[in-house]
């Protein structure tokens, strides 16, 4: 049985990210949609440390 990662991978975090994007721009109450932007600004930062994780994991740094 494939063991599940304990953390979620870049492309995982890539995905909410668009996902959130296209919730916001459907969106009519700025309020609301800057909120949801900046969620997907996170998801984005989750992506890029799930990157770095990774690389250090290959590199056995991790």
């Amino acid at each position: 049985m494939k063991q599940k990662k304990p953390f979620p991978d870049a492309k995982h975090w890539r995905g909410r990210a668009e996902a959130t994007r296209v919730k916001a721009e459907s969106l009519k109450d700025n309020t609301s949609r800057h909120r949801l932007l900046k969620v997907a600004k996170e998801y984005d930062k989750l992506a890029r440390l799930a990157e770095k994780r990774q690389r250090n994991e290959v590199d056995g740094q991790f």
